[in-house]
């Protein structure tokens, strides 16, 4: 079920277990552990942080994303109890070199991206795939979404596990400008016809 405020700080997409909601400053605090983890921030190809002031500089990058492409990362909460769990969201990517973007610097290379990392207390639950799967239709409905991916770097095992379980696809894969790790793009399927 979805809830689609006119605004999107009001955003809320609900499945069987979780809340998705875009983010707010104050989940800085709930998401350290998850931006400081060595394995799960390799896994997105990012450096782990150390200190509480960077997880807050990285969700007011996850407020910018939202303010300037009405896309973002969702915070994710179980539903019963409220408990942040961690981030899942649609992302643009230039394609040209599958970075990161924004649809104004992308032009008609910008593709929405879908991703999802979570604190890793709840990995094996089943949380990643529950909330991307949420997202993936929500992009479809709400933004008229219909060509989708993921960027997942080979050697992160779980993402493709995931990937796979909603359908995606292994196609092109690439060593992103500064890395010396390959990345695949997964082609998510396009929605059933009705």
């Amino acid at each position: 079920m979805t809830r689609d405020a006119s605004s999107w700080e009001r955003l809320r997409v609900y499945t069987a277990r979780l809340c998705l909601r875009t983010p707010t400053p104050s989940d800085a605090e709930a998401l350290y552990d998850l931006f400081a983890d060595l394995t799960v921030m390799h896994d997105l190809g990012k450096e782990p942080i150390s200190k509480r002031d960077e997880a807050e500089a990285m969700i007011e990058e996850a407020i910018a994303a939202w303010k300037i492409d009405g896309l973002g990362p969702f915070t994710l909460e179980t539903a019963a109890g409220g408990q942040v769990v961690g981030q899942a969201g649609l992302t643009i990517f230039d394609t040209r070199s599958w970075m990161p973007s924004t649809r104004a610097d992308a032009g008609a290379h910008a593709q929405p991206e879908l991703g999802w990392a979570l604190i890793r207390a709840h990995w094996g639950n089943g949380y990643a795939t529950e909330a991307a799967a949420a997202i993936r239709d929500w992009g479809r409905r709400s933004r008229s979404i219909d060509r989708l991916v993921s960027v997942i770097f080979a050697d992160n095992v779980r993402s493709q596990r995931v990937a796979e379980r909603l359908g995606a696809t292994p196609g092109e894969a690439f060593t992103p400008a500064g890395y010396t790790r390959k990345a695949v793009v997964w082609r998510h399927p396009p929605a059933a016809s009705a």
